[in-house]
Parts: C-alpha cells; structure tokens; sequence
C-alpha cells in the first residue's frame, strides 16, 4: 500500500508542476524535461516520509520471505537428512543378511 500511496504521490507532483510550467508557456519536450527534474527534486524533499514508509515496507516484505526460505530450507535439510539414514539403515542391514546367508559356491551338495 505505501508503493502505491508514494507512486500516486509523486504522479501527482509531475502532474501539478507539469501544468504550472504549462501555464508559464513550456509546451513539448522542454515541458516534460522540466516537469520530470523539478517533480524529482520537490518530491525527495517533499515525500521523504512516505520514500522511508516504502522502504520499510520493502525492508519488511524481504525479511518475510527470506524468514520463509529459511523455514523452507531447514525442513528440506531435514527432509534429506532422514532419507539418507534410512538408506543407510537399510543398505547396513542389507549387508547383515547377505554376511549371514550361507554361500551358494561353498560346495554343498
């Protein structure tokens, strides 16, 4: 929502400084040239607070989902974890059995 409220705000800003320079006699590309270099510098003065709310906003979003990955990635961790000592359970006692099953090439007959 701060993304928002800042983008419309400095939309807003252009727009004003657009129509006042319009009103003084700027038309064409020295129009928007001006309106976009005076709408930037009015607006890091003017919407500073509303430039630090989306960056808390941002800061905020990051950490959640770098929060999320981390979840993510332990349980996958964990995951493969489990699966390797279960495969090495069972290859252990895979070789149990085959060391205490008699030997077809021992000569019984």
């Amino acid at each position: 929502m701060a993304v928002l409220r800042y983008t419309l705000l400095r939309l807003l800003v252009f727009a004003v400084i657009a129509a006042l320079l319009w009103l003084v006699g700027f038309r064409g590309y020295p129009l928007l040239l001006s309106a976009v270099f005076v709408s930037g510098v009015i607006s890091v003065i003017v919407l500073r607070r509303s430039r630090e709310d989306v960056s808390a906003s941002l800061d905020n979003r990051v950490s959640t989902i770098r929060e999320r990955l981390q979840s993510r990635t332990e349980a996958e961790d964990a995951w493969n974890d489990a699966e390797r000592e279960q495969r090495e359970r069972g290859e252990a006692e895979h070789e149990s059995a085959d060391e205490n099953r008699p030997s077809a090439a021992g000569g019984e007959r």
